[in-house]
């Protein structure tokens, strides 16, 4: 709202004056009335632009003279480019104040005819987007006869709104009262439509800056930050205005703000215009927040440096999942190279342990000790093997429905005879918790792996407890898992101890083979990679949550066994589970177990053939003429004749010519120039009926897959488990027999 300074109020109270003179001057010219009207508008017009103070002096007898500048400024009021209206001091009854006078430009900016609004009050201007309360500032201005400037969105005759900057001045009479009102009103449409645009263009753009998941922050030439988001005060572990107090030095990583300061004084010099960097926050509690930090210079019109604008990108999880990926790819690459190394030694073993088995030496000789330490050390070697494989994922499994108290009681049945008396043992089951589907061996093997290391954890004693339940796992909480991990149903056995605990340092590095914190020969470093290999071959994964002196808690999250194999099994614990327990395609000889010493081993020199007098003819197939050699022996032996091959390539081959009378192919399943699997679809290919036994150091999931196969034969064998396979396997039909 403007008010009349002094200024207008002299120039205001000189129109009056002037207003009277001229009206009584020439009170009998005939256009007397327009006349002082027009020099009424003039003058008041004056006012109301500039506040310029137009002063007329009528002398007697130029009347004329006056006449002509009030024309002049009559010209100006009908040419304006500004809407004037002049109004009825008077309110007609319910219809407002008349207009006595309107110039053309009013006429133009609201598309009405002068007879149309000459007359009339303004009313017809107004429409349901002009304000109320704007109306009523008018109102309440024209009541009290007190000037206003407001702004006011009116009508066209077309419907079409327009919003205009309007002005109302009184013209007082000599009694001190309003004679008219002088309305001037500019058309602002075209600046309020800016001023929108501008204000959804900063309410927009203040809508990504507040909402987005981005941290945006600005720093002035002085180094504080003068604004920042919420997203980049939550970045940094503080509130929006702790920030505001601090500068970019105070939240960085003391290495990472090493790296900053050139490149940001380079912007400020003008250098650069940006640079990228990954960074940490350090928050007030510690924890270090990864981003990556995007920094521009901001000029100033004149090409200051302004301000410094930061974008960080919360890269934290993305960091978390790369490191895992690279763990995941390096466990692999050691998973590799270990199914390697244990397929290799397993060759190795089962001639050693083999040739061991043939070996017949009196009762009384001397050397039958030192041959049963020999064999102890390779079953000890083989069962490192055995470990090997479990981390490589490449163990055999023979799955079946078991009940966690099963488990668990075949694990304590065995930990009772190397537990501290001062250990506690806690055993809790819920009792709706479901069988899990697994190799009952093989859980047994994970469950005591982890009971012995939190036995080792508490050599002054503690509480061992074993707990079971059943937990449903939702998407939403896979943050709290490792990335292998999935939502669903799962069995989760839990071992935890009370013992010295681990660091963050040892805990990051637990499942990596060969890494232990026992003392020399007191641990391979075999024992938690296996255990998560052979969750993982059970489509589960492992956790972990330790402190120093706080203990170690180890949970295992298995699937569930399914409910209607469940109700059709007898569910066994490991130690009754037999070694024949429903298979996939092919029967699977046992991973072997500790061996009796020799002295009372069978030996192979005592079997009778197990076969007819027929002399059943066998082609043995591997790469390792170890193996072949034993193989010959001990079949020989057993009454069976015996071809060999080298290798799938020579193994297609011999079959080729001699498959009439070949009853049995052994065929290793890894061998160079042609594997085992392609030979076997090869041989097929000869004869469809033939029988193939599988032999290998460690298990392919695609064996099971190929029809025909008739078993599988684990490495290390001794000879007598080589002769029980060769046995059932002449025994069993073939599958195209």
């Amino acid at each position: 709202m403007r008010v009349l300074t002094p200024q207008l109020e002299t120039v205001a109270a000189s129109a009056t004056a002037l207003g009277t003179a001229v009206l009584a001057g020439v009170a009998l010219h005939a256009a007397a009335p327009t006349f002082a009207l027009y020099a009424i508008i003039g003058l008041l017009l004056a006012a109301v632009a500039g506040g310029l103070a137009v002063r007329f002096r009528l002398p007697v007898g130029r009347s004329r003279i006056a006449e002509n500048r009030l024309r002049l400024l009559e010209s100006a009021v009908i040419h304006a480019h500004d809407a004037v209206v002049v109004l009825d001091a008077e309110v007609q009854a319910g219809l407002g104040r008349s207009v006595l006078y309107a110039n053309d430009a009013f006429y133009k900016m609201t598309g009405y005819g002068r007879n149309e609004v000459v007359g009339r009050s303004l009313h017809f201007l107004r429409g349901p987007g002009s304000d109320p309360s704007t109306l009523n500032q008018i109102r309440v201005a024209l009541g009290a006869g007190q000037p206003l400037r407001v702004e006011l969105q009116n009508y066209r005759k077309d419907g079409t709104p327009f919003w205009v900057d309007l002005s109302l001045v009184p013209v007082p009479d000599p009694s001190g009262g309003a004679a008219h009102w002088v309305m001037i009103q500019r058309d602002i449409t075209d600046r309020k439509r800016a001023e929108d645009a501008l204000q959804r263009s900063e309410g927009l753009f203040r809508g990504i800056f507040e909402n987005t998941s981005a941290g945006v922050s600005l720093i002035d030439p002085s180094g504080r930050f003068v604004s920042c988001n919420p997203a980049f005060a939550a970045m940094t572990g503080r509130t929006v205005e702790e920030l505001l107090a601090l500068t970019p030095e105070a939240i960085a990583h003391p290495d990472d703000w090493a790296a900053q300061v050139p490149l940001m004084a380079e912007i400020r010099a003008g250098m650069r215009d940006r640079f990228h960097l990954p960074c940490r926050y350090v928050w007030p509690t510690g924890e270090v927040l990864w981003v990556e930090l995007s920094y521009v210079a901001v000029w100033g019109p004149t090409g200051e440096f302004e301000y410094g604008l930061g974008v960080s990108l919360n890269v934290n999880e993305r960091r978390r999942l790369e490191d895992q990926l690279r763990q995941a790819q390096k466990m692999d690459a050691i998973g590799q190279m270990a199914g390697g190394v244990a397929h290799d030694s397993n060759n190795l073993l089962t001639a050693v342990l083999g040739n061991l088995a043939l070996v017949n030496l009196p009762e009384n000789d001397p050397n039958r000790a030192l041959l049963a330490t020999v064999e102890q050390a390779a079953v000890r070697a083989a069962d490192l093997t055995g470990k090997l494989l479990g981390y490589a994922r490449r163990n055999q499994l023979v799955f079946a429905p078991i009940k966690t108290a099963d488990a668990f009681d075949e694990v304590i049945g065995l930990l009772h005879r190397t537990l501290d008396p001062r250990v506690r043992l806690v055993v809790q089951v819920a009792d709706d918790c479901d069988p899990v589907h697994a190799d009952p061996t093989l859980l047994t093997q994970a469950l005591m792996n982890l009971c012995l290391n939190s036995r080792d954890a508490m050599p002054e004693g503690g509480i061992l407890t074993l707990t079971a339940a059943v937990v449903e796992v939702d998407a939403a909480d896979e943050d709290r898992y490792p990335g292998d991990s999935r939502p669903g149903r799962f069995v989760r056995l839990t071992v935890s101890d009370t013992g010295v605990g681990m660091t963050n340092e040892v805990q990051a590095r637990i499942f990596e083979p060969f890494f232990t914190t026992k003392g020399q020969g007191k641990g391979t470093g075999l024992g938690l990679p296996m255990v998560q290999g052979i969750v993982k071959q059970h489509q589960g994964w492992v956790t972990c949550d330790s402190a120093p002196g706080a203990g170690t808690r180890l949970d295992l999250y298995l699937p569930p066994a399914d409910p209607s194999t469940v109700s059709r099994a007898i569910l066994r614990s490991p130690a009754s589970a037999p070694s024949s327990a429903p298979q996939p395609d092919i029967s699977r000889t046992p991973l072997p177990r500790p061996a009796q010493p020799i002295v009372s081993e069978e030996l192979v020199t005592d079997l009778e053939p197990t076969v007819s007098d027929l002399k059943p003819t066998i082609l043995l197939v591997d790469d390792e003429s170890m193996i072949r050699q034993l193989g010959q022996v001990v079949l020989n032996r057993a009454g069976f004749q015996v071809l060999t091959a080298d290798d799938g390539v020579e193994a297609v081959d011999v079959f080729g010519r001699e498959h009439d009378r070949i009853d049995l192919v052994i065929l290793d399943v890894t061998m160079p120039r042609m594997s085992g699997r392609d030979a076997f679809r090869h041989l097929l290919e000869i004869d469809p009926t033939a029988r193939i036994l599988f032999s290998t150091g460690y298990s392919d999931e695609h064996i099971a897959e190929l029809d025909g196969a008739v078993g599988l034969l684990s490495k290390p064998y001794r000879p007598h488990e080589l002769l029980t396979a060769v046995q059932s396997a002449l025994e069993t039909q073939p599958a195209a027999g």
